[in-house]
Formats: structure tokens, sequence, C-alpha cells
């Protein structure tokens, strides 16, 4: 396009100003910078499962639109945000992704609320079916990564809504099960777990695998079952060092050996980084290595390499600092379907039981955390309340064909809304996307593509909503 070689790109920050985080307390900047939790969405039920074991579909066509908190999930396992102030929920057993926009209410984003199969697309999201659903990765700028156990398959959606099939596993020892998804920030690697099915007259799962693919390799095995891997849970990587780690839930290893957090060192290598059955029960203070967390399942890291987890029988949320100690955050139950939490309340919570069997723990793009439990299924929002802290390194790399590429060093885990106007003095800008922060010692890119008739293109950054 002639007007990208003959046009001035001027890359542009809005001054929102720098701001010095506050360390104190026992947990430090954790403490100081999340505030109030909120219950966004969820129904208490006294019966959650049909007499087979499986969830109940809760979903309901007058929920289309209703406000989220009077909505009943459906075995939610896992939820995460976009920059834009949507979240969105794995409703396993409703067979869909929920949508939560910024309002409070709630839409269905991808299935049709019944399982099976009809497609692989392109098509809307909203018309292809789903089965038990119970990974999902979000990106800042809206696109959806979902596991697709009941089909095999992980699935994309776009930022206009069209799903199709990126992962088509033929394995026909894929037992639907399965809850583990990451996906990088360049979308070219993969990594997801699936549990084999048991070999007669067992009744209990066969091990589990945990698999990556890329699009030059297709799939590939990382660990195989012989590795020990149970029943993973989640996936994350740490940002300091790159590398993998898996919560492995274990539930039906009656000995709870192999329960824990483990550490992908390479092709069926794993390393312990929670206690065994053997190591005291968790508690604050303690090393995360030395301390047995019953059936830990959700996993989330912060930039510097601190997480926060969840154990589903432990029945808490727990801080784990940059040295390996535990920080009890939010106490629950790994039993009953406790749920307490008031509006405003500020973890840490730690004078009662408030929650129980905590599935998930995810960081939004704007720094909130997180927290799917319970057997009726509640999703759960800890502010976060720090000011935010934008790059001051906005630049344009690059104006060509193409378009106008732009660089600029992030946080990891953070979210970061790009805006364009064709004049610093208009009253309105024109919101192109969002990109998220990269690891430490890298930068963040976004490409954008103006309009041919501008002769001068201003950027900002915005933080995430």
């Amino acid at each position: 396009m002639q007007c990208f070689t003959r046009a001035a790109a001027v890359g542009w920050l809005s001054l929102l100003g720098h701001f010095v985080r506050v360390l104190g307390g026992e947990y430090g900047d954790v403490e100081v910078s999340f505030g109030g939790a909120t219950t966004l969405a969820g129904v208490a039920h006294t019966v959650t499962t049909n007499p087979d074991g499986t969830g109940i579909n809760f979903w309901l066509s007058e929920y289309e639109g209703a406000a989220a908190k009077h909505v009943s999930l459906s075995n939610p396992h896992i939820a995460a945000a976009d920059a834009f102030g949507n979240t969105y929920i794995a409703d396993k057993a409703s067979h869909s992704i929920l949508k939560l926009s910024p309002d409070g209410l709630i839409h269905t984003f991808a299935g049709t609320h019944e399982p099976g199969f009809n497609g692989d697309g392109p098509a809307p999201a909203r018309t292809l079916q789903i089965t038990s659903p119970n990974g999902l990765f979000v990106f800042p700028d809206g696109t959806v990564y979902l596991l697709d156990p009941g089909n095999h398959r992980i699935r994309k959606v776009d930022r206009s809504g069209i799903m199709t099939t990126v992962v088509n596993d033929p394995d026909p020892s894929w037992m639907p099960s399965g809850r583990a998804l990451w996906v990088s920030a360049d979308q070219s690697l993969i990594y997801y777990s699936h549990e084999y099915p048991p070999i007669p007259p067992s009744t209990v799962a066969s091990g589990a695998v945990i698999k990556k693919w890329t699009p030059s390799h297709g799939i590939e095995v990382v660990c195989g079952a012989e590795v020990g891997f149970r029943n993973p849970a989640n996936l994350a990587v740490n940002p300091v060092d790159g590398k993998l780690w898996v919560t492995d839930r274990a539930e039906e290893d009656l000995t709870r050996l192999e329960t824990g957090v483990f550490r992908i060192d390479g092709v069926n290598q794993r390393t312990r980084m929670t206690g065994d059955v053997n190591e005291p029960k968790a508690s604050t203070g303690q090393e995360a290595l030395h301390s047995f967390i019953e059936q830990p399942r959700g996993i989330a890291f912060l930039s510097d390499g601190s997480y926060f987890l969840c154990g589903h029988k432990d029945g808490n949320v727990w801080y784990v600092d940059v040295h390996g100690i535990l920080h009890r955050y939010i106490q629950g139950s790994g039993k009953g379907d406790i749920y307490l939490v008031n509006d405003g309340d500020r973890p840490p919570l730690n004078s009662k039981n408030v929650i129980s069997q905590p599935r998930a723990v995810t960081l939004a793009p704007n720094g909130d955390l997180l927290v799917v439990s319970n057997d009726s299924g509640y999703l759960l929002r800890v502010r976060w309340i720090a000011p935010p802290v934008l790059p001051g390194d906005l630049r344009v790399v690059s104006v060509g064909v193409a378009g106008v590429r732009l660089q600029f060093t992030g946080e990891f885990g953070r979210g970061y809304r790009v805006e364009r106007t064709a004049s610093i003095g208009a009253p309105d800008w024109d919101s192109r996307g969002a990109v998220g922060g990269a690891a430490t010692g890298s930068t963040a890119s976004f490409n954008d593509v103006p309009a041919e008739s501008d002769s001068a293109w201003f950027y900002r950054l915005l933080p995430a909503q």
C-alpha cells in the first residue's frame, strides 16, 4: 500500500504515570496490591450431579443476557479474561463457553449447550457443538482457545467469533477427559493433557499423558504415561525460566503418592515442586516443596515467578512466594459446597472456610485473580488495585506494505489495549485490539493496518480493563 511508504508513523504513549509498588506485610506485594472479592456468577444447588455421576446441565434459555450473579453454572472448570473486561468460563456440563461482559451479563460464547460434534468450522462459535469443555486459554485481544475433550480437539475462536479446529488428536486412547491447556504468545506452541482409559478389569484410568502441538511437528508427547501422571489438572509456564509446570490431582490414586505439582525439565523428565503424602500437611510459612497439598488443581504465575495455587481436596487457595514459601490466601474445605464470600471481603481470608473444592485460579490481564470453586459452581474475582504501570518504550519499528509494527516492553501476564488516531487533537481514539506483555527480557509486538487516506498515525497504550 503506497501510503505506508510515504506517510509518517508516530508512536505515542498515554501519560498515566509510573508508580512504585509498596511492599509490606506477610504477603508482600500481593497483600497490598489486591483488594476486595466479588462473586461474579453462581447459584447454590443441593444436587449437582446426575445418577450416572455426570454434572447436571443447569443452562436455561432465559439465562441468555441475564445478570450472571443469578445464573446457575454447570460444573465450571476454569475462567479467564481478556483486556476489555470480558470473562470466559469453561462450563463443562452445559457444553459451552460462557462470556461475562463488563456489565455483568452472561452470554453464550461457544457451543450449543448440547454435547456432540457437528463440524470443525470455520463457523460461528455458537453454532458448533463442543462436548464437556474443561480447558481454556484466553489472550488479551479476546482470542480464545478451548479444550474439547469429548471430541479430541482443541478449538480456537477468533475475535470475530469464528471457531476453527487447531488440533485434532486422533489418539484412540484419549479418554474424554483432560483439563490442562496452555498456548504460547505467538500461538505456535500448545501444551495439553489427557488420560488413558482403564485396562479391564480395572475401572481406574491407566495414567495420563502431557502433549504438545506445533505447526511444524504436529502432536508430540512431552511426558508419556510411564512418567506417572494420573489426572493432570492445569498447566502453566513459569515466566522466569520458561519451564512448564503441571498440577496433578491424581484423584483415583488411593495411595495419594502421585498427587502434586511438577516441573517439566525435558521429555519424560519431571521434578516434584510440592511435597508428597509423606510430608506435613500444607500450612502458612512452610516450604511448598515440603508440604502436602491434596489434589492440587489450579496454578497461575505472577511475573516474578511467585504463583497462586489451589487444591481440590485441600480446599485452599495458596500464594507461593519467590522463595517457595506457602501463604494461605483463601481458606476453604475439600468437601461439601461451602460458599460464604461476601462482596468486599478482602483476602487473606483465614478465619473460617469460605469456599470449597477450588478448581482453578487464573490471573486476568488487568491483574485480577479469578477463582472457580464448588460443585454448584462459583466464579470469584479478587480485584487488583495497585495503580497501572504502562511501558515507557512504545515505539514504531517498521512501516511498510504489511502495515505498522509496534513494539514495547510490557509485564508478563498483563494486557495492554492499543488505540490509534489520525490526529493527535482528535477527541476519539479507535481501538485496534490488545496485546499481552512478554516474559522477562523480551518485547511485545503489535501489527496494525491504518487507513490509506491517513497521512500520519498516532498510537497509545492503555491498561487492561
